[in-house]
């Protein structure tokens, strides 16, 4: 259990997302409406149409994504939800077409907002980057863009102030804050010859440095492109995902399609087509890449 909730950015987004909020009381209307039928022994009109406002909001959706995908000849698992959310609605089965459309839907939704987690890393690794910085030319200061600073170039940073560039302190002593790059809080004594990095903050003295490393060639710049390729990376598993999904939902109603064809029962067939949903490894592998 230790580090199960380590991550607390992500449950802390889906508690303010308004998706979430609109998927919960979908999901709260079906329960309510499933509970009022139980609690009076049969279907009654209020429960009914109770679960058919669950469905609107969680299974429409989903079935207006398996459409637009068709229309645009790409083919996913959204038509195999859809599918299976239809024959329960055909035989019935509103509250299964419930469960499901709302399985789908939080799942999707914990997906989306994880993934986004990789966006929000780079954007706060790219806002600790200084956008300019003060470069002693013949004991002027000269505040220029960091894109124009050089190796070897001197610069001059002020307490409060980030530094820019990865380089060796020449002149002065400080205290830097290095938490964005290491995760420790405990500022660190810096004096002449010591190392600083981009993306640092200076804390107590001013400082000269001079400029060993700019720009996408420092640590901060390497860490943001890590991250990015990290993001884009696909593991042979969600390739595997990308190039059979065409040809799986087909399979999976074929199987369906034999199932009933055998057995002459329809609910065996949505049983098929809902079982067949390859849910958790959809959404796991994305979020593993994370």
């Amino acid at each position: 259990m230790i580090g199960r909730f380590a991550n607390l950015g992500v449950y802390r987004e889906l508690a303010q997302s308004r998706e979430m909020y609109r998927i919960a009381l979908g999901g709260f209307i079906g329960l309510a409406g499933y509970l009022w039928n139980d609690q009076n022994g049969a279907e009654t009109t209020l429960g009914q149409a109770l679960i058919l406002a669950s469905l609107s909001i969680n299974g429409l959706p989903i079935i207006w994504g398996a459409l637009k995908g068709l229309f645009q000849r790409k083919v996913n698992v959204d038509e195999l939800v859809s599918l299976a959310i239809i024959a329960s609605l055909l035989q019935g089965e509103l509250v299964t077409a419930v469960v499901v459309s709302f399985v789908m839907m939080f799942g999707s939704l914990i997906e989306e907002v994880t993934t986004g987690a990789a966006h929000r890393a780079i954007q706060s690794l790219i806002s600790i980057h200084p956008e300019t910085a003060t470069i002693l030319v013949d004991g002027k200061d000269l505040v220029t863009s960091v894109a124009n600073v050089k190796i070897g170039d001197i610069i001059l940073v002020k307490p409060g102030d980030r530094i820019p560039v990865d380089g060796i302190i020449r002149v002065g002593s400080t205290a830097v804050d290095e938490s964005s790059m290491t995760g420790e809080s405990i500022p660190k004594d810096k004096t002449a010859g010591n190392s600083v990095h981009a993306g640092t903050l200076n804390q107590s003295g001013v400082i000269e440095i001079e400029a060993k490393a700019v720009g996408e060639d420092t640590t901060l710049g390497r860490m943001i492109r890590l991250v990015s390729t990290a993001e884009n990376f696909k593991p042979t598993t969600l390739r595997f995902i990308d190039r059979y999904a065409a040809w799986f939902t087909p399979t999976i109603i074929v199987c369906a399609g034999i199932a009933w064809w055998f057995t002459g029962d329809a609910a065996r067939a949505i049983t098929v087509l809902i079982v067949g949903c390859p849910c958790a490894l959809i959404l796991a592998a994305p979020t593993a890449i994370v």
